[in-house]
């Protein structure tokens, strides 16, 4: 059975390796999940303007 001090060392090593990942998480993966969130904001706002300007299309014809 292992001893308390044991245990606490088992401990320290994986929260050393829990916070490495996490490490690794904020400087890599956030910045690629950054990139593509802003990639379909941009895809967003242009199928709405499309949208919208077709809509605008609409109105003046229905109008005229």
């Amino acid at each position: 059975m292992p001893t308390q001090s044991e245990k606490i060392n088992k401990l320290d090593k994986e929260v050393a390796i829990i916070k490495k990942d996490i490490e690794i998480i904020k400087t890599n993966h956030l910045v690629h999940l950054d990139k593509r969130l802003l990639s379909v904001q941009k895809v967003l706002w242009t199928v709405g303007i499309l949208v919208f300007s077709n809509l605008i299309i609409l109105l003046r014809d229905i109008l005229l």
